[in-house]
């Protein structure tokens, strides 16, 4: 949600000093590079290798605020969370992390979405708890209002629509005891928690079936996602070759 309100309001923001160091194709593959996970997406290494190097490159020009939205970061082991930091040298480095009420199908200790794993990780990484900013939000407008209070930018007039996360139809059950431990490591932490953690609760169902379909709907979403972005990639660079043609085409013509 918040990778697509900053491309949908990339102009607007970049009124406002807010920029994306590259568009989410390229952001996506320098991740792969930084993470060393382009095996888990289908990818070769020369096809990402150097990409993170760019992606920094790019950053380092002009004096923006600097936002870089990509999921596969949560789940970053320390040494790379370090990593990350460390290539960005001289900047004001923050990690942001949005949550909601924990599904039942997430395990504790899964390092893409448990908190209680993601965040400690990430402080250490960013070197103190307070420079983690933990968004807690029912909706995709609150998420994104609370992200603009962080990186310091209204949202106003740069609205998205609002997804009730707690709505009846997404079927999405709430492990109360992993919601009930989040809270108590948010109370006892110094995390710039931002938001009412009263949305971590949600109903309870006790359904294995349910969770088992949710599972099996998170892998599907994870394959989707993989093929979501191969695809971008792939149209990025049909145009970039059909651009190339284009101009081959006209010089040819100016010889004639």
């Amino acid at each position: 949600m918040v990778g697509d309100a900053l491309e949908a309001h990339e102009h607007a923001l970049l009124d406002l000093h807010v920029r994306r160091p590259a568009g989410s194709g390229a952001t996506f593959r320098a991740v792969l590079d930084v993470l060393d996970a382009h095996a888990d997406w289908g990818y070769d290494r020369d096809e990402v290798d150097g990409a993170w190097a760019d992606l920094v490159e790019r950053a380092r020009k002009g004096r923006d605020t600097i936002v870089l939205s990509q999921t596969l970061l949560a789940a970053a082991p320390p040494e790379r969370a370090r990593a990350v930091v460390e290539s960005l040298d001289g900047f004001d480095v923050h990690a942001v992390v949005t949550a909601a009420a924990p599904v039942a199908w997430v395990r504790p200790g899964d390092p893409g979405r448990d908190l209680a794993d993601v965040l400690p990780r990430w402080a250490g990484a960013v070197g103190a708890a307070d420079r983690v900013h933990v968004l807690l939000g029912a909706d995709a407008a609150t998420t994104w209002r609370s992200l603009g209070r962080v990186a310091d930018f209204g949202t106003s007039s740069l609205r998205v629509p609002a997804v009730d996360l707690d709505a009846p139809d997404r079927a999405t059950p709430a492990d109360p005891r992993l919601a009930a431990a989040w809270r108590e490591l948010l109370g006892a932490s110094d995390y710039d928690v931002v938001g009412d953690p009263a949305v971590l609760d949600v109903a309870s169902y006790d359904d294995d079936v349910v969770v088992a379909a949710g599972r099996a709907l998170d892998q599907a979403h994870h394959e989707l996602e993989r093929l979501r972005q191969r695809n971008d990639e792939l149209t990025q660079r049909l145009a970039k070759v059909e651009r190339k043609r284009l101009k081959l085409k006209r010089k040819l013509a100016e010889q004639r």
